[in-house]
């Protein structure tokens, strides 16, 4: 039973893969395009149209095909009995192949099809290319029902009317073809349109002469003609010539501008004209192509015919007649050998680049010397900076030093404290009289004395060093309380009553503790100094909170400030003492600034003077 299963198991999975094989098989089966040109192989025509074909296939198709080619030479074998030889053998060729798509190029093609083709040639989608003749409405374009005809004409007066419009003053017309039908399709055709011109122009006919002939007489056309030469593929000799080899060797002989019909002579001598553009039928072909090859029917699709003829013009003819730069040159045209100038072209661009370069070699040599000046500015800021935190530290130890004296006794008081307890503890002692409550008592009165004599010892420190801290959150009231501390001696020194108007309700700040206690000291030294005089002495230092702001203030009663330096009066080097050195209020302004608040001095109605600065208070704390 399980051998049994293992076999169906291995023949499903064999169906399931070779229905797979089969089906990629059948969808990568490539499509047969079968291309038949009327003409010789190497005819300049087909070789643009058939290159342009291949590569909008190449670029456009996603499936896979495969292209024939094939030429039925009627130029050079115009018998039917060769044409039937060569159907025979195509018929051969292609008998086993199913032609998905067949594309026909050139005059009477399809007749020739009908009668010697096999029908799995002419049975297929056909693409039918050809010349429009208005001369024989009995000309067959479809070879069977599913047929895209793709007729194309050739506007003749279009061609006179550009001639006549960049050489007016030229008035003799040369009209010279072969004389092969087809050269005398075209010269019929020329000759039609040249009748509306006759009687402002001459026209002059050189139509089915050999080829000496026509050179004979091209020798002799000047310069002020013009030269129309829409095909030459036969001479009168019988002799074979592609129309490009016939312009090489009339523009030869003439220095006449010849314009041409069609866009294959270019590069021989044509100076230009409105031309049939086999490279845009090729691209059109092309893309007929592809909807047929994707399922659309032939018969149902548009050609886009509006591109298939335009103006072209050989830039080097231009240049020989000096109409490169005419405004006479229709717009939209093409231009062959159009020389490329590298300034002409490039202009704007160079322009651009060079300003672009001087602009930024002057940009970058701004920034070097930005770059050098920022240098010493940064240089001398870090000099100034050191110079002025120096000054501040120098201005500091000037208080510093006045305090001194006046600190001694300050501290004396908690040291000679400590000493007293301490001896008074001993006694206690040595007479056996000390209990634990007065030994606690004792010792808690040496611990606050010591700490008071360490509180100033520290502020004084404080006040002495030279480096800047970060801004930490600092208690207006413990702030003022520290710096009436350091100051108390130098007030019992010089006999100042100090008045201390507080809220207890605690405000904070952002800042520097130090440096605030350097504006406030300022301030109250500047007080003592000015009240020398005084034999009562008095400062009142006060804080006001107003909403988001607190303001504090030391209010002196001495002679209060001069009004001749009033608005100086926090500048540097600006003092009204001898003996000064006019920094401490600038400094006082530098620091209180830098807390992003406002110092002011002002004179006082009932004498004396208030120094104040105002602080942002932090909330919530």
């Amino acid at each position: 039973m399980l051998k049994q299963n293992k076999i169906i198991l291995l023949l499903f999975y064999i169906f399931l893969f070779s229905d797979y094989s089969f089906s990629q098989a059948r969808e990568e089966e490539p499509k047969n395009i079968l291309v038949m040109f009327t003409l010789n192989e190497g005819t300049m025509a087909y070789n643009l149209l058939l290159e342009n074909f291949k590569n909008t296939l190449r670029e456009k198709y996603s499936g896979q095909y495969k292209l024939f080619v094939e030429y039925l030479e009627v130029t050079k074998f115009p018998g039917l009995s060769y044409q039937q030889y060569l159907l025979d053998q195509y018929n051969k060729k292609y008998s086993n192949t199913k032609i998905d798509l067949l594309v026909c190029v050139g005059p009477q093609i399809i007749p020739i099809l009908e009668k010697f083709a096999e029908p799995q040639i002419t049975s297929a989608p056909t693409i039918s290319l050809d010349l429009f003749n208005p001369y024989n409405d009995s000309i067959k374009y479809s070879l069977n029902p599913n047929t895209l005809e793709v007729l194309v004409n050739i506007n003749v007066k279009r061609n006179f009317e550009l001639a006549f419009s960049l050489f007016p003053n030229n008035k003799s017309v040369y009209i010279i073809t072969g004389s092969a039908k087809i050269d005398l399709f075209f010269s019929k055709m020329v000759l039609d349109a040249a009748e509306e011109f006759r009687d402002s122009h001459k026209i002059i006919e050189l139509v089915g002469l050999s080829m000496d002939s026509i050179l004979n007489e091209a020798s002799k056309i000047s310069r002020e003609s013009i030269i129309i030469l829409p095909t030459i593929t036969l001479d009168a000799s019988n002799v074979s010539y592609t129309t490009m080899e016939a312009t090489r060797l009339v523009s030869s002989k003439t220095s006449a501008p010849i314009f041409v019909l069609l866009d294959t002579p270019f590069d021989d001598g044509a100076f230009g004209g409105y031309v049939l553009s086999f490279k845009n039928v090729g691209i059109e072909a092309g893309n007929a192509a592809i909807k047929i090859l994707n399922g659309e029917s032939a018969n149902s699709i548009r050609v886009n015919k509006s591109n298939l003829n335009q103006y072209v013009f050989d830039w080097r003819q231009l240049k020989r007649f000096k109409l490169e730069n005419s405004s006479k040159i229709p717009p939209g045209s093409v231009f062959i050998n159009q020389d490329f100038d590298f300034w002409d072209n490039n202009k704007w661009f160079i322009v651009s680049g060079i300003l672009f370069l001087i602009f930024q070699t002057i940009l970058i040599v701004n920034l070097i010397k930005l770059n050098r000046k920022q240098k010493l500015i940064t240089n001398q800021l870090i000099e100034s900076e050191n110079k002025y935190r120096n000054l501040v530290r120098e201005d500091r130890i000037l208080r510093m030093g006045e305090l001194i004296a006046s600190l001694s006794h300050e501290l004396n008081q908690p040291l000679t404290a400590i000493l007293n307890n301490a001896q008074a503890g001993a006694l206690f002692v040595e007479g056996n009289k000390a209990t634990p409550e007065l030994l606690k008592e004792i010792f808690d009165n040496v611990i606050r004395d010591d700490k008071r004599a360490a509180e100033v010892i520290s502020s004084v420190r404080g006040m002495m060093k030279l480096e800047k801290r970060e801004k930490e959150i600092v208690n207006i009231n413990d702030l003022i309380n520290d710096v009436i501390t350091i100051f108390r001696s130098e007030a019992l020194k010089q006999k100042i009553t100090l008045k201390i108007d507080l809220t207890d309700k605690p405000v904070h700040i952002l800042g520097d503790q130090i440096q605030i206690q350097q504006v406030l000291l300022n301030f109250l030294f500047n007080s003592a100094i000015a009240m020398n005089e005084n034999e009562s002495k008095l400062i009142i230092i006060s804080k006001i909170v107003d909403k988001d702001e607190v303001t504090i203030s030391v209010r002196d009663f001495g002679p209060g400030i001069n009004t001749e330096i009033m608005d100086k009066l926090f500048d540097p080097f600006v003092t009204s003492r001898k003996e000064g050195l006019g920094i401490g209020l600038a400094v006082c302004r530098s620091i209180i600034e830098d807390h992003q608040g406002k110092v002011w001095a002002e004179n006082m109605v009932d004498g004396g003077a208030k120094f104040s600065f105002r602080l942002g208070i932090i909330k919530n704390v």
